[in-house]
């Protein structure tokens, strides 16, 4: 915790010590996929991610021409699919899976570095302005979590065949898990130029979250959330950029 609250600080000074002219806020809508997993500590188990969805908002402020911070706002499906699997005796083997499912809203914070893609290079003569840029970025992030829900199904065989009871679902009991969830995160894309002003883009981008904070409350347990992203996004320029020589591309 004390390692996030350090990034945020260092977050906060690099914005209000940037030049507010050179400064531009870009906002618009983020949507992706998830593969999301649990690292439960139970002995004999087999954790197996699981695919989900994120969707929401992204807001960047660009204090500098590389530089920026950004922060995003979405629900998030987190969660795995666990295998315990035991044998009382050599003819008999029970296999016990367990879907968990959660929904979070996460809100990662982190710094964003922009290196632009000069297109002249790559076509000589024929374009002079970069149309695109290479994204390298990390933070941390925070979630609370909103539902959470678990199936079980248990799977018997033994010599005369394998029989499986129906499975149960229902919702985890409150008091059972830990709805704060907090991390770092680290990711990299692309985000591409959709006018000449540079006031609308379209980026897609992949990330990795590693939470720490421990889901479950069950004494002796342990459970930590984690998840690689992909997301697509459209930006909409807010602001005006006054433009200075060393901004220009």
């Amino acid at each position: 915790m004390n390692r996030l609250n350090k990034f945020l600080v260092f977050v906060c000074v690099a914005v209000f010590s940037a030049g507010s002219a050179s400064a531009q806020f870009y906002l618009g809508p983020r949507v992706g996929l998830n593969m999301s997993n649990m690292s439960y500590n139970t002995a004999g188990a087999e954790n197996l991610s699981i695919m989900g969805f994120h969707g929401g908002a992204t807001l960047r402020y660009q204090f500098l021409q590389r530089l920026s911070v950004q922060m995003d706002g979405m629900v998030s499906t987190m969660g795995n699919r666990q295998k315990v699997t035991m044998a009382p005796d050599e003819f008999t083997t029970i296999v016990t899976e367990t879907k968990t499912n959660t929904m979070f809203l996460h809100v990662p914070i982190y710094v964003n570095f922009e290196k632009a893609i000069m297109p002249d290079n790559l076509v000589p003569y024929r374009v002079k302005r970069s149309s695109s840029s290479f994204h390298l970025y990390g933070g941390g992030f925070f979630g609370m979590a909103l539902s959470a829900n678990q199936e079980i199904q248990i799977k018997t065989t033994t010599p005369d065949g394998t029989t499986a009871t129906p499975a149960v679902s229902g919702e985890i009991d409150p008091k059972t898990y830990n709805p704060i969830d907090f991390g770092i995160m680290a990711g990299l894309g692309m985000s591409f130029k959709m006018n000449e002003d540079d006031s609308k883009r379209l980026g897609l981008d992949a990330r990795y979250l590693m939470g720490f904070s421990n889901f479950t409350k069950v004494k002796g347990a342990t459970a930590t959330n984690s998840a690689i992203q992909i997301s697509v996004m459209f930006t909409q320029k807010l602001t005006k950029r006054r433009y200075t020589t060393r901004h220009r591309r």
